[in-house]
């Protein structure tokens, strides 16, 4: 009887391990998941020349229309993608030596 009984919980036991190893692992997938889409966001940098107050006005009073702005895009191969950020990466590296140069001579 006494060994029945601890043969019963030791499988309760296993059992109830065992599920909860399951619903962890699930869980993290989902999480992981979520993560890794989120750090893959997309940005956009848009830029404008500072006007005048006259050329706003005088670009306002010349617009009669609603103004439309289309955003287009392709998917990019990893080689793409790889080759745009090591770009992105120079670009961040040049300014940093232009800033450095102007600190130490300014």
């Amino acid at each position: 009887m006494k060994n029945t009984i601890n043969s019963t919980f030791k499988s309760g036991l296993i059992l109830s391990a065992a599920l909860l190893t399951g619903a962890l692992a699930i869980t993290a997938a989902f999480t992981q998941g979520k993560a890794e889409a989120s750090m893959n966001v997309a940005s956009v940098t848009i830029s404008a020349k500072r006007m005048t107050e006259e050329q706003k006005m005088a670009y306002d009073a010349t617009q009669n229309a609603m103004q439309t702005v289309l955003i287009s895009a392709k998917r990019m191969t990893n080689e793409e993608k790889l080759a745009m950020d090591e770009a992105e990466k120079f670009q961040r590296q040049q300014v940093a030596q232009k800033a450095a140069r102007k600190n130490i001579q300014g």
